[in-house]
């Protein structure tokens, strides 16, 4: 009797059994893997199997997360492991709010060339305003903001309010996104990983909101 079991490499749940003196199969999938098994196992089939260190072992149920191993008899926790995947899953929350955030920042900026341009206009708006905004000397980047009603001292406002109102949003995502990095870590180092992901959440949000007002 030729039998065998398909099963996950990674988590070693068992996926088919697979009875070869009745069908043809495919060959596993490269992140599968297949096991002979034999009669008494086969007969067993319809309870719960994992393969664990490489040998088809019979269990109660599945394990309740990923740092559980089975030590013969049930589910135990390994705390290293435990900790170690709580680790990596804040720090794929903290990817997910510094892209968040850098997606905020491209909206309200632009591309580089024209984030540069803003601050070299602000720059010039900036140093015209302290020389007193003299009408012989008005800077090229302020006097393409002025048109018909507009004078060169109010378009040199205007550039300065504009830039003043952008390092104020850029410098609100900055403190939602460094905030939020520590709370995410701080309680994932708690294993309150449902609360990280609530803070990750509720970052997400508020950064939105930033780019959205």
């Amino acid at each position: 009797m030729s039998k065998q079991v398909l099963y996950c490499v990674t988590s070693g749940t068992v996926i088919d059994w697979q009875d070869l003196d009745q069908f043809a199969y495919a060959a596993p999938a490269p992140a599968m893997k297949v096991l002979p098994v034999t009669a008494e196992q086969w007969k067993q089939k319809d309870a719960l199997h994992f393969v664990l260190d490489g040998e088809l072992t019979r269990v109660d149920g599945p394990p309740p997360s990923a740092a559980h191993y089975w030590d013969g008899s049930q589910w135990s926790l390994d705390s290293l492991k435990a900790a170690t995947i709580a680790e990596q899953e804040a720090e794929q929350l903290c990817r997910r709010v510094d892209a968040e955030a850098d997606t905020a920042r491209q909206m309200l900026g632009g591309d580089p060339l024209r984030a540069m341009e803003y601050v070299q206009a602000a720059s010039d708006a900036q140093a015209f305003k302290e020389a007193g905004y003299p009408k012989k000397a008005v800077p090229l980047a302020v006097s393409a903001w002025v048109v018909k009603g507009r004078t060169a001292k109010e378009a040199a406002d205007q550039i300065l309010d504009k830039a003043a109102e952008l390092n104020s949003k850029l410098l609100a995502l900055r403190t939602l996104r460094l905030q939020a990095k520590e709370r995410i870590r701080a309680q994932a180092g708690k294993g309150k990983q449902e609360a990280a992901k609530d803070a990750c959440e509720a970052a997400i949000e508020a950064i939105r909101k930033v780019v959205g007002n």
